[in-house]
């Protein structure tokens, strides 16, 4: 309900096209770019964290303070769940979110998607049991981070005290995984549209190859830098993966 399915078959397209004219990642950063002083340059932060997979620039796209953005940290977890991307054991520890699967919020390679296809599976006796990664795993918490302390008053206050900044980074990164590591060097910024009820807002689109993927929000920080508040995909991140696929040069 959240996505736009229009551009599947264009995404195709252009993923073919790619294969037999592919360019060199020169637009990914070697090294971590120095903090955003605009809003756009945010775009080689998410290359550079996305494909050099450095935890340690996470924090420097994140907000400094986060005051009243347990919301924000809820949605990155519940929406990385909903298009089915995970967090590997060690990106888990990498990220040092181990605390927020401890309590049972993520769990290595499984989400409330895939965790739920599998159970519709078994009750449809299409499988003998459920695999392995999901064994243990509570769906009723997973991906769902409480969204009222009286919903979970023990784990809310962890949450939205101590581990905000794990559940929230985490969280970030996890929804970065939805790009294909070979599609970000053709990621380009469509649309930047400040916020007219909010001056130090910015509303950020991206596209691959012109198509338009996800939607985010910057948010000035107190020092005058800015930090992603806000990420929502415009197409099914499966969508990306089968376009990366279709790019591959053949064996």
């Amino acid at each position: 309900m959240f996505l736009k399915h229009a551009w599947i078959p264009a995404l195709a397209g252009m993923a073919l096209f790619l294969g037999c004219d592919s360019k060199p990642n020169d637009t990914i950063p070697k090294t971590a770019p120095m903090a955003a002083k605009e809003a756009f340059e945010l775009l080689p932060h998410l290359k550079y964290i996305a494909v050099m997979k450095d935890y340690k620039d996470i924090p420097v796209i994140a907000p400094q303070d986060l005051s009243g953005l347990y919301g924000n940290a809820w949605w990155f977890q519940n929406h990385a769940g909903q298009m089915d991307l995970t967090l590997t054991a060690d990106e888990i520890k990498g990220l040092g979110a181990d605390d927020l699967k401890n309590l049972g919020y993520i769990a290595p390679d499984v989400s409330m998607t895939s965790m739920q296809a599998a159970l519709d599976k078994l009750q449809a006796h299409q499988i003998q049991a459920i695999p392995d990664a999901m064994q243990g795993v509570d769906l009723a918490k997973l991906d769902k981070l409480p969204t009222t302390e009286k919903e979970s008053p023990k784990d809310f206050a962890a949450l939205n005290g101590p581990l905000l900044r794990e559940a929230y980074n985490a969280g970030l990164y996890r929804l970065l995984k939805g790009v294909p590591t070979q599609l970000w060097s053709d990621v380009s910024i469509s649309k930047t549209l400040p916020n007219p009820k909010n001056a130090g807002e910015t509303k950020i689109i991206l596209a691959y190859q012109g198509t338009e993927i996800i939607e985010m929000t910057a948010r000035q920080k107190a020092d005058k830098t800015y930090g992603i508040v806000y990420i929502h995909y415009l197409v099914q991140p499966r969508t990306l993966a089968k376009a990366a696929a279709a790019a591959a040069p053949a064996k």
